[in-house]
């Protein structure tokens, strides 16, 4: 007689992860859980469906104030998002998509850290094949994403400007990335 071997499978629905907010400007004498009691009644959010908001972390903290990540549910997300501007007290609170970026603080590119990273080491100062506290380059930026990005515009009209730190707030390849990462935070279906 043969044996028959069954194998059985189980399909569940992934836990879906919650999207993640910036409040700007939170007073530093307000509680944590006291921004989760009153930002929906002071917004009148209320009726928003299953209205859900947790604290992750505080991501600077000033004299005053701090900036403070918080997941919400999505329809929470949407209301808020659409705000702009929540009430907070008596104050106002900025209210914007949390994006994270993930960056090699090796080679200097998107999508992957440096643990992970097999490219050669870049300078952050210059863009040459060195690490930054052995440049002598110091006096002007080169930006590596920019000219990496470069290379593949074959139109000089359309290149982007390299003159800036890879680290600059306004370096356009940073930007293009935020900007792709928020699309896709806006198309998920949380």
């Amino acid at each position: 007689m043969k044996r028959v071997k069954q194998n059985t499978v189980t399909v569940e629905r992934p836990k879906r992860n919650l999207p993640t907010l910036l409040l700007t400007c939170v007073p530093e004498d307000v509680e944590d859980d006291v921004i989760k009691d009153t930002i929906p009644h002071q917004n009148n959010l209320s009726r928003t469906e299953d209205p859900e908001l947790n604290k992750k972390f505080t991501k600077w903290t000033f004299e005053d104030s701090r900036h403070v990540v918080v997941e919400v549910s999505p329809n929470l997300r949407r209301e808020l998002v659409a705000l702009r501007k929540i009430k907070r007290h008596w104050n106002m609170c900025k209210v914007e998509d949390f994006v994270v970026v993930t960056r090699c603080l090796k080679f200097l590119g998107f999508g992957h850290t440096s643990t992970f990273c097999q490219n050669q080491q870049k300078c952050s100062h210059c863009a040459e094949d060195h690490h930054w506290k052995e440049c002598g380059n110091r006096h002007q930026a080169r930006c590596s994403s920019c000219l990496k990005a470069n290379t593949y515009i074959h139109d000089e009209g359309k290149k982007v400007n390299t003159n800036h730190s890879v680290f600059s707030k306004g370096c356009p390849r940073m930007r293009r990335t935020e900007s792709i990462i928020i699309i896709i935070i806006i198309k998920t279906d949380y």
